[in-house]
């Protein structure tokens, strides 16, 4: 009970961080690094902890997922139950958001290696954008996971 208390929160917790991180980036940053109102340096810096704070949360969200869901589910009741098809929903949906991030931080990171700024931002947009609908579907399918009757 303890060590699934803490997975959940553990989960619950870096779902919140990652999904917020993401989006922060996307409504926040980008404007101002593509209106040239950030320096190279520092939007490096942003995008640099936006990709840490991925790269943990994936793990975390791996492990901890991979704990509840094998606790919580058979392969039976995971392919065929609405909580299942939300649960594998959540895992496509993570693994879009993780590779999202890491190709717009990437070529964000390379115009800042070159000390620029506006277009490296525009560059990484779309898969900004991309990866923020991926953090509200997230979010989404975590509340639908959540209530004691999925809706769908």
């Amino acid at each position: 009970m303890v060590v699934d208390t803490a997975m959940y929160t553990i989960h619950t917790g870096f779902s919140a961080l990652w999904a917020g991180a993401v989006l922060f980036v996307a409504a926040a940053v980008l404007p101002l690094a593509m209106d040239g109102e950030l320096t190279p340096d520092a939007f490096g810096s942003i995008v640099s902890t936006l990709r840490w704070v991925t790269r943990i949360s994936a793990l975390l969200l791996f492990l901890s997922g991979g704990h509840l869901a094998g606790t919580q589910y058979t392969v039976g009741s995971l392919t065929g139950t609405t909580s299942g098809y939300l649960v594998l929903t959540m895992l496509a949906l993570w693994f879009g958001l993780a590779a999202l991030v890491e190709i717009g931080s990437g070529k964000a990171m390379r115009g800042v290696d070159n000390d620029k700024i506006r277009q490296p931002a525009r560059d990484a947009r779309p898969f900004y954008l991309l990866a923020s609908a991926a953090a509200v579907g997230l979010l989404v399918v975590s509340g639908l996971l959540g209530t004691p009757s999925p809706i769908l």
